[in-house]
């Protein structure tokens, strides 16, 4: 008897201790050029906190431990950059998009 408890408890530790593994990458680039935009702030749209920013190629690569083993699947991403309309893009784990931002157009 007491060996099945110490087993489910052993198992119940190991499940509970298991982390979470996010991992997404895109390219920012403009919506009419289709040139890469860099340093695209980009944050969880869950957090204050920016991740960081796209690189000279437009390019951001995310990749985190967090979580529980079954935890969240999807990350919501806010995309923002001066003189361009911000965008907000749902990932699922493990997946590459290309990200396209409009510029603001002033007004005459």
């Amino acid at each position: 008897m007491y060996f099945k408890i110490f087993i489910l408890s052993a198992l119940f530790f190991l499940f509970v201790s298991c982390d979470g593994y996010q991992s997404i990458d895109w390219m920012t680039v403009d919506s009419e050029t289709h040139k890469p935009i860099n340093n695209v702030q980009i944050r969880e749209i869950k957090e204050v906190d920016a991740l960081g920013f796209s690189d000279e190629q437009g390019y951001f690569e995310f990749h985190e431990i967090k979580g529980f083993a079954f935890g969240d699947k999807e990350m919501t991403i806010v995309f923002s950059k001066e003189n361009y309309l911000s965008d907000t893009i749902t990932f699922i784990n493990n997946e590459s998009k290309l990200i396209k931002l409009e510029r603001i157009t002033e007004k005459k």
